[in-house]
């Protein structure tokens, strides 16, 4: 007989506040399109600095074994995670709130980000330690395609009123913070009811079962805890918090920076003391795998994935040059924009069941090697995109064009119902406006689906695998650390998708400004974003995933 639960995504109330935690990370993209304006059309900024906020929102995230040393061995009270998902979110609804009165300047912006998305960090952090804990060889695929599946549909969601709310102006951009700031919110009510087991003593956490995945005896949990906390000492946990203060200063106050590294060392430029900087948190990250090592909290073959994970993240590619380019060169109105995005969670959606239910068959060092070549020679089609005949050539086609038409139908579906019920306005049926559709709107409608489908099908495979190498015990720390290299990767992309936009207007367009969109260095930044997407095949013959389960 089957019960209700057993048609539920979720088994227990533990695996539906997940669902809700990875809901609120995927309601960000209420504030995409919103982000870009204020950024680009309110305070002038131009591709560098766009770059530079992109790191804000990432950076953040790269800091989470700090987190996860938290979570993991520094309970507050009785518990290791609950009363830090009542703090995360608490701060993830401030710092919004701080860009919706305040993010004003670049300065300002920037701090309020790197706030709210350290509160979101934290809140992801002890909820990867429930969703590793609940993992194994049986149920990993289940567990990370529901966490996907959250993010998607809230990303789906969200996204139709991204673009709409703006367009037609019931909402200012920066009111849209305001809106934002309320989903974490949800994340913070919902955390009074997980059930966590309780800690009698902060040094002690005595494993829950028998059967809990460690043998260990509870006098032996004691010693390895003790152990623990003495190895990753609150002196060596600062100097990471330290290191991140410093990026995060040189960041916003460069320039300033810079004025006073000349005063007190005469010579000593700023791009020395960023990569000084670098250079510290890279030896910091090497010092802390050493760690995880000495107290056999990690394997040997976790060194080679990351070094994949890094490589699979690190693709600059157009950022923010591409979206004013559709915008103001192709005339795509931000309503329009934001029901693209709308379409694209639905080719996550898709991707997501494929990669659960069918690809998930293959092997894994298979799966990720034919993932990577294909997504690469799948970014190409953005040359349809900078060059409009191609990309109006192919939506003309009888295959692509009723495929973009079908795909925006139902978004524009209701779209007619918001702004007859909404806005007062005449009822316009769905077929009758996708028809109206440009033959490029139809291009780009079919290709955003594509784009989501074919990245979620190869991102999928690539979650298998971080949860696969995590060692029990200390769950929270080992993913966070993994999950901590994901985001360097997107930040260190972000921040040379910005410089690389500069300089290439220094080489070809000098005396420009280099605020203006050239499609000629956005089809170079093209070439590197598909060139730096095969850098992580050279690592996927010496990952050996048949190793995993044995150490």
């Amino acid at each position: 007989m089957h019960t209700l639960r057993s048609y539920l995504p979720w088994q227990n109330f533990n695996e539906f506040f997940v669902s809700i935690v990875y809901f609120v990370q995927g309601s960000a993209g209420i504030t995409a399109i919103a982000s870009a304006l204020i950024l680009r059309e309110e305070m002038g900024l131009d591709f560098y600095q766009i770059g530079l906020i992109g790191v804000a929102g990432t950076l953040p995230w790269s800091i989470k074994p700090v987190f996860g040393l938290l979570t993991d061995l520094v309970p507050i009270g009785m518990f290791r995670r609950k009363p830090y998902l009542h703090i995360g979110p608490l701060m993830g609804f401030l710092g919004y709130l701080g860009i919706a009165l305040y993010g004003n300047t670049f300065e300002g912006f920037f701090l309020c980000l790197i706030f709210a998305n350290l509160g979101l960090s934290l809140t992801d952090v002890a909820t990867d330690g429930f969703v590793v804990e609940e993992s194994n060889d049986e149920n990993v695929t289940r567990i990370q395609g529901l966490t996907q599946v959250s993010i998607r549909v809230a990303a789906f969601m969200t996204s139709f009123f991204s673009g709409l709310l703006i367009y037609a102006e019931i909402l200012t951009p920066h009111q849209m913070y305001l809106l934002a700031a309320g989903f974490p919110l949800i994340t913070f009510a919902a955390s009074f009811y997980i059930r966590e087991q309780s800690v009698e003593d902060w040094a002690l956490l005595e494993p829950k079962t028998e059967d809990s995945m460690t043998l260990e005896t509870t006098y032996e949990h004691y010693k390895t805890k003790k152990t623990d906390l003495q190895v990753f000492t609150p002196g060596y946990i600062m100097a990471l918090i330290v290191i991140f203060v410093l990026i995060v200063t040189n960041l916003v106050f460069g320039q300033q920076l810079d004025d006073v590294i000349q005063g007190v060392i005469p010579g000593f430029s700023r791009t020395y003391f960023t990569v000084t900087i670098w250079l510290l948190f890279f030896v910091w990250m090497a010092g802390y795998f050493g760690k995880l090592v000495k107290l056999k909290l990690t394997t040997s073959m976790i060194f080679i994935a990351i070094l994949f994970i890094l490589l699979w993240r690190f693709n600059p590619g157009t950022g923010a040059s591409m979206f004013f380019f559709v915008k103001d060169t192709l005339g795509i109105d931000e309503k329009t924009l934001g029901f693209m995005d709308t379409v694209a969670q639905i080719g996550s959606l898709l991707g997501v069941f494929l990669a659960v239910k069918i690809f998930d068959k293959i092997p894994l060092r298979t799966l990720l090697t034919m993932t990577v070549i294909v997504a690469s020679a799948f970014g190409l089609t953005s040359f349809a995109v900078t060059r409009p005949e191609i990309g109006e050539l192919l939506g003309n086609t009888a295959l692509i064009g009723w495929a973009g038409m079908i795909i925006a139908s139902p978004v524009y579906f209701f779209d007619s119902l918001f702004q007859y019920l909404i806005a007062g306005q005449e009822y316009v049926g769905a077929w009758a406006a996708v028809y109206q559709l440009s033959a490029m709107e139809k291009f780009l409608y079919a290709k955003s689906i594509v784009d989501e489908l074919v990245f979620m099908i190869a991102y999928i495979p690539l979650l298998k695998l971080a949860v696969l190498i995590c060692p029990k015990r200390a769950e929270a720390t080992n993913y966070a650390i993994i999950a901590s290299i994901m985001n360097i990767g997107l930040a260190l992309s972000a921040w040379t998708s910005g410089f690389l936009y500069n300089t290439f207007m220094g080489w070809y367009h000098p005396g420009v400004d280099v605020s203006t969109v050239q499609v000629d260095v956005i089809e170079l930044l093209i070439w590197v974003n598909v060139i730096t997407s095969l850098f992580c095949l050279f690592v996927i013959p010496f990952l050996k995933t048949d190793r995993f389960h044995k150490e």
